[in-house]
């Protein structure tokens, strides 16, 4: 039996801890959100001056997903 002389070291590196999905996604996520509210300006813009109803909802869509991902991603 071997003792491990280094404590509090993880004997096996390639064992990484468990990191919760919300640490391990939060910059992908955020990233895309910002882009989802620039993509949402756009069409709410667009749909507004065209007087186009279907690309003002679906900026209604992407705003409200776009500003879920970081209630949901957050620390």
């Amino acid at each position: 039996m071997t003792a491990n002389p280094t404590p509090n070291i993880n004997p096996n590196p390639n064992s990484t801890p468990d990191v919760s999905w919300r640490k391990k996604y939060r910059a992908p996520l955020m990233n895309a959100a910002f882009w989802g509210f620039w993509i949402g300006f756009f069409l709410a813009h667009q749909g507004g001056t065209t007087n186009n109803a279907v690309m003002t909802s679906v900026s209604y869509v992407i705003f409200t997903l776009a500003c879920l991902v970081p209630l949901v991603t957050k620390k």
